[in-house]
């Protein structure tokens, strides 16, 4: 398996628990919003029930017209959650076969605050286009997701 990852960390001003409760099921289109050439997320679809177990599916659409599979794969209260993201209908499907995106929330030490640190990862359609891949994971996706988190950030706090 051929694949890029992309890392980001910020602290949340508010307690594991609010933290973890306010963004795992946070309303994608309002962290997604778009970066450079990379579209936002207008809706989600089909959500087989509470994003609180792991199982759960729905469907993201972007602004492109494209869409892709998410399925929760792992829900622990308060520290952890992850999933899966498959059926890429846009430019990704050319590049990756599924990614995976998983956080973290860990109080901060005589603080009531949250470190959130947040990876993801895309799996390459293949060894040729690991480059590629690499090269949108770090540079593209990395800053799209810095905007998401800064934004579930301002969204926990406010």
């Amino acid at each position: 398996m051929t694949s890029a990852a992309a890392t980001v960390i910020t602290t949340v001003e508010a307690s594991r628990e609010k933290t973890f409760l306010h963004i795992v099921p946070i309303a994608l289109p309002s962290i997604f919003t778009g970066y450079g050439p990379l579209p936002s997320v207008t809706q989600t679809l089909n959500q087989t029930g509470p994003w609180d177990a792991a199982g759960r599916t729905r469907t993201v659409v972007f602004s492109d017209g494209s869409s892709a599979r998410e399925t929760l794969t792992s829900y622990e209260y308060p520290g952890r959650f992850a999933y899966r993201i498959t059926e890429f209908t846009g430019v990704l499907r050319l590049l990756a076969s599924e990614a995976r995106g998983e956080w973290w929330f860990e109080d901060v030490p005589g603080r009531a605050a949250t470190s959130v640190r947040w990876r993801y990862e895309f799996i390459s359609r293949s060894a040729i286009l690991k480059p590629l891949v690499t090269f949108f994971t770090r540079s593209l996706w990395r800053g799209y997701m810095a905007k998401a988190l800064r934004l579930s950030k301002a969204q926990v706090e406010g």
